[in-house]
């Protein structure tokens, strides 16, 4: 597949992911596109990861950003929020495409 949207058409990157039956990935279990650059992941283990893929004008590069849904406690209502987390290494490169398959394949691996 060329994009996590492959049917996008728009980037003829070379992926190791096959997005739409999502060989390659041994702890996800779907994919949703939110946006061009947004990922929600789901994860055999039930973690729920947001990924954005900025693009840096500083270095001229494509940074992730993760975040997880949480559930948290308020006025006695239970909510769930998406919460940023320092559990993946950073993911930087030069195309939205590579930065957010990076992002998938940090979430893919275990977290301790």
């Amino acid at each position: 597949m060329s994009s996590p949207d492959p049917r996008s058409g728009r980037d003829t990157h070379q992926s190791f992911v096959d997005w739409d039956e999502l060989s390659g990935l041994d702890r996800v279990v779907a994919i949703q596109q939110a946006g061009m650059n947004v990922l929600r992941v789901e994860t055999r283990d039930n973690r729920e990861i947001r990924i954005t893929a900025w693009f840096d004008r500083h270095v001229g590069r494509y940074v992730a950003e993760f975040e997880k849904r949480t559930t948290i406690a308020s006025g006695g209502q239970q909510l769930r929020v998406w919460a940023q987390t320092p559990a993946y290494a950073k993911c930087v490169a030069d195309d939205l495409v590579s930065c957010l398959e990076a992002a998938v394949l940090e979430v893919d691996r275990p977290v301790f």
